[in-house]
């Protein structure tokens, strides 16, 4: 039996979203005006269903109804509003649209919309006081360098809603960036595995491939692609902290969204709050050691 919304749940769904698609940088209006009449309306907007309705062939079934109330599957908190194409996109596959994502993106959805409500125009979630939105969660792991694979990586990235989040500007050239390191981990470093992995503020790439650094990219003599995607990024350093490590076996290369001080010293290993350095130095007799492994 298929659990549907209730028309009141549709309503909610709906008017909470700001009559907009929730897909990341979709935001395209649900409904207009209707050619049938100079009083109708069309509406192409659909409240979409995180987990599947029914036990059907729908992306995202339950498998333990048992131990599962099905009520819960028209309940509010498993909706989520979107346009008649990308409601059908996300029924495709639910690999890469979880229901972790989805519920982000409904989350993120009604924060642009209350915030435009507030200002009376439509904003970016970047404008935010304080950049402290989180990005939706994305796992990814690719063992080929394939174009179809490359090409599901750097959607990954965008189903992050990094465009909405950090900003049009920083999300592309991020998502380039990522393309790049999984071209040449794999066609110049021998690599297996490359693994983007996104996580509230920050994004981790890990590769095991030879080693390399961020600082080789932006000196390419050659100037590939990911000397390209690397300046583009550089760009935005004010806004943004790149950090590259060598850890078992693997590149990391790690990308964070500037919100305070104490993320700087959190993300970066080679930094160190001022006057905990400073008592360190006189309580003891030498430099600290993060001073000197990062001389």
């Amino acid at each position: 039996m298929r659990e549907d919304f209730s028309p009141e749940t549709i309503a909610s769904l709906k008017a909470r979203a700001g009559n907009v698609c929730s897909f990341p940088d979709c935001h395209a209006s649900t409904s207009g005006p209707s050619q049938e009449s100079k009083i109708k309306a069309a509406n192409t907007g659909v409240a979409a269903h995180i987990c599947a309705a029914s036990q059907g062939k729908g992306a995202r079934r339950r498998l333990d109804l048992s131990q599962f109330d099905k009520r819960l599957l028209s309940d509010y908190s498993n909706g989520i509003w979107m346009c008649e194409t990308h409601a059908k996109l996300i029924d495709t596959d639910e690999v890469r649209f979880t229901v972790k994502m989805l519920g982000r993106w409904r989350e993120l959805a009604e924060l642009r919309a209350a915030l435009s409500q507030e200002t009376g125009r439509a904003v970016s979630l970047h404008l935010r006081h304080g950049h402290d939105v989180p990005l939706a969660v994305v796992e990814r792991s690719a063992t080929r360098n394939e174009r179809d694979v490359l090409n599901d990586m750097c959607d990954a990235v965008l189903d992050s809603c990094i465009v909405d989040v950090w900003g049009q500007d920083i999300g592309y050239a991020v998502r380039d960036l990522v393309g790049e390191l999984m071209e040449n981990a794999f066609k110049h470093g021998g690599a297996s595995e490359f693994k983007p992995n996104i996580d509230l503020n920050r994004i981790l790439v890990r590769s095991d491939d030879g080693p390399y650094s961020f600082g080789q990219l932006l000196t390419d003599v050659q100037c590939h692609g990911g000397q390209h995607a690397a300046t583009s990024l550089v760009k935005f350093n004010d806004r943004l902290i790149t950090s590259y490590r060598r850890e078992g076996g693997c590149n990391i290369l790690e990308i964070a969204f500037i919100t305070s001080s104490d993320q700087v010293l959190q993300t970066t290993a080679c930094s160190v709050d001022y006057s905990n350095f400073v008592k360190t130095l006189e309580s003891q007799d030498h430099w600290p050691a993060m001073y000197s492994n990062c001389g």
